[in-house]
């Protein structure tokens, strides 16, 4: 084993260039430059904006929760229990 530790690159990196990093392409394709908040919302983002995105994410999230009891339930019916 080496004596020395490995060093993380990443962390000893320098912060990009603000011009380079409006530039450069997001992985989500949702932030255009700069940063993004939570839940995709951007400061300064008008509230009927900020009510629909969390609208959306609240409709999902109780989809998700109706599909998993849906599916539990229906497992439930196909083994007998």
């Amino acid at each position: 084993m080496p004596k020395t530790k490995p060093m993380i690159t990443v962390l000893s990196e320098m912060p990009a260039k603000s011009e380079f990093a409006e530039q450069a392409p997001s992985a989500c394709g949702g932030c255009s430059g700069g940063t993004c908040g939570a839940f995709g919302i951007r400061a300064g983002s008008e509230k009927d904006v900020v009510i629909r995105n969390l609208m959306i994410f609240a409709i999902m999230g109780l989809g998700m929760l109706l599909a998993a009891y849906l599916i539990v339930k229906l497992l439930n019916l196909v083994t007998g229990n």
